[in-house]
């Protein structure tokens, strides 16, 4: 609070609590093996060519399915997905040993892409210098004398050549300079005694000493190594600060030198030689304050350089990595695709939980793995912010058993976290041969993203067109439909005189009795809702726990749940029908606010879809009315 004492009219800026945002829901996460690129890493693209550019396109012998799914969610409306991709490929990879007594390893260059390419890729290590030619920098004048602490020059010029903090010596007594005036040198204490017509200088260097000047300063700055020389002495220091010519190190000198020692710099370069030649990188450091530290300057689209998961034991300049002639990297195996387990699934969906914004997941060449169908449930019901969609399998008999029935029984999702889909699109195979058929999730994760953006979340994602497929590899017929159809699984149904397939389902694969969630829509509307209020609230987080607490976020959340209303995904004919917010004494008593909790209850009405349209129709003759339902 201002301190007002003034009379006065006085103007201050609030800092208000803002309107909840609503979070995206159509951000798909696609797992699956593929032809290149780092395995278990989630990589965000925008469109089909930077998926390939980073994967690579389809693979069809084995047939796999991840680019195909990919291929589909873009064409159907979808704009931003992850793809990790999981396989047995390792990368190759290079220590580099440091210039330590034993050698340690100080760094690591790895492939970027998995496989045996990267077994072809060398990597070279020259040792450089900015600094080459330097040497310290000894300011005197032939004439000076001195009385107490001044120590008068010849001229004004002659003075400047000397700065403060130096350590002078004249006349074989050194003292330290603790000003600059005019021709004068004040000292920081007075000498023993008078001095006449004695040359004066920098002092000699001397163990101790924490600072120095260089006479062509270029290229130091804070986390240099120097190595300073003169004779047969020798040392390496880190450069602590830089200015002007004046260096000042961490730690201090160990020897003396009698005159000024040569100064040179220590940085190491490496040469990276691909299929497309040798890229350099020039000069670089091994500490994280210089401008040329490894880690900022080396970009290559081959490979990354990055310190060993065990911290180095030898400090600078014992650090850097030794000289190494061109040497290729190992340990790169290629890709068994027949041979990937559930175990790099979970990895991968591991590496997944760390993305926040991924709100669709979808594990196309799962379909035949159902343990693995059954972690990606797991894994959406565990974080609790994103949906499953998956396949069924491909079956001549949807209703025989252990086929698409029993699969969906395998997929149970407590809460409806899931939706199964049946039967397989088929479209045009890329390679131009006819046509193919592939699991659909890929395309129903892009027709979430296009109803959502055209309708909203609350919309089912269901009688939509399926682009860029021509047919399904089974039509249903009403009876197969309907028993697929109550036991959650989504039909995607071929009509005749329809050019696209059609998604004829939205259920998810909560059992039976769990009503509330059994429509996708619904659920993902409460994801919807929960994500976008965990992040729009987050500012209350620390505030006082107080009346004033409560009545700010009661009027954040209902102002966000009213434009969920207006905006058709809630039902009710007023507000007040639609949704409750309470956050009161009853549901925050004393024992609730002394554990820092603030608890506010939301209840919403979420419209569900029309699933089953009834038409009845009445005869009327005479007075008499027959009636159909």
């Amino acid at each position: 609070m201002p301190d007002y004492r003034a009379p006065g009219v006085y103007v201050e800026e609030l800092t208000a609590a803002g309107p909840v945002p609503g979070v995206s829901t159509s951000t798909a996460a696609f797992v699956g093996p593929a032809l290149r690129g780092a395995t278990g890493t989630p990589i965000k693209i925008t469109n089909w060519t930077q998926f390939t550019a980073q994967f690579g396109e389809y693979i069809n012998a084995p047939r796999r399915y991840l680019a195909h799914a990919v291929r589909g969610f873009f064409d159907n409306g979808g704009t931003v997905a992850y793809v990790v991709r999981v396989g047995t490929a390792t990368r190759a990879s290079l220590e580099l040993k440091d210039r330590g007594t034993p050698a340690a390893t100080t760094l690591v260059v790895r492939a970027r892409d998995d496989g045996v390419a990267g077994n072809a890729i060398k990597v070279a290590v020259r040792a450089t210098q900015i600094v080459g030619d330097a040497k310290v920098l000894q300011a005197k004048a032939d004439h000076a004398s001195a009385q107490g602490n001044v120590v008068t020059l010849p001229t004004a010029e002659d003075a400047r050549r000397f700065l403060p903090g130096d350590l002078v010596d004249i006349d074989g007594t050194v003292a330290e300079v603790d000003r600059v005036r005019g021709r004068e040198l004040v000292l920081t204490a007075p000498l023993a005694g008078n001095v006449q017509d004695k040359p004066v200088r920098t002092a000699d260097l001397k163990p101790g000493q924490r600072r120095f000047r260089v006479d062509k300063p270029r290229g130091i700055e804070r986390g240099t190594v120097l190595t300073l020389k003169q004779g047969g002495t020798e040392e390496s220091v880190v450069v602590e600060r830089v200015n002007g010519d004046v260096v000042e190190i961490g730690g201090t000198l160990a020897n003396a030198y009698p005159a000024p020692p040569a100064v040179t710099s220590a940085e190491f370069s490496l040469d990276v030689t691909g299929p497309n030649g040798v890229k350099t990188f020039e000069n670089l450091s091994m500490d994280p304050r210089h401008s040329r530290y490894f880690a900022a300057v080396v970009s290559s689209p081959l490979v990354e350089v990055e310190l060993p998961e065990e911290p180095g034991v030898h400090a600078a300049p014992a650090n850097l990595p030794a000289v190494l002639t061109a040497t290729q990297l190992a340990g790169g195996e290629a890709d068994r695709l027949d041979g990937i387990e559930t175990s790099a699934y979970e990895t991968a969906l591991a590496a997944l939980a760390r993305v926040d914004d991924v709100t669709i997941v979808c594990v196309p060449d799962a379909v035949t793995l159902p343990t693995v169908q059954q972690k990606v449930v797991e894994h959406c019901e565990r974080m609790g912010d994103r949906f499953a969609v998956l396949d069924a399998p491909d079956a001549a008999s949807p209703l025989a058993e252990g086929g698409v029935l029993g699969r969906r029984e395998q997929l149970t999702s407590e809460r409806g976290y899931a939706a199964v889909y049946y039967p397989w699109l088929v479209i045009s195979d890329p390679a131009g041969r006819g046509t193919l058929a592939v699991p659909p999730s890929g395309h129903l994760a892009g027709i979430y993203a296009r109803s959502d953006a055209q309708q909203g979340v609350h919309k089912a994602p269901a009688n939509e067109p399926v682009a860029g497929a021509f047919g399904v590899t089974r039509v249903l017929d009403l009876a197969e439909q309907g028993e697929l159809n109550d036991a959650g699984v989504n039909v995607i149904q071929a009509f005749a005189g329809s050019a696209r397939p059609v998604v004829w389902g939205a259920r998810t694969t909560a059992p039976r009795h769990e009503t509330a969630w059994r429509y996708v829509n619904v659920r993902r509307l409460f994801l919807f809702v929960e994500e976008s209020l965990q992040e729009g609230l987050r500012w209350a987080v620390f505030q006082p726990n107080d009346l004033s607490l409560r009545k700010r976020v009661e009027r954040t959340v209902s102002e966000f749940l009213t434009r969920v209303w207006t905006d058709g995904a809630l039902f009710g004919a007023t507000a007040a029908e639609a949704f409750y917010v309470k956050i009161d004494d009853e549901n925050n008593p004393p024992a609730v606010r002394d554990l820092g909790r603030l608890v506010v209850d939301i209840g919403v009405a979420p419209v569900r879809p029309a699933e089953f349209v009834v038409v009845r129709i009445g005869m009327s003759q005479g007075g008499s009315q027959v009636q159909e339902g």
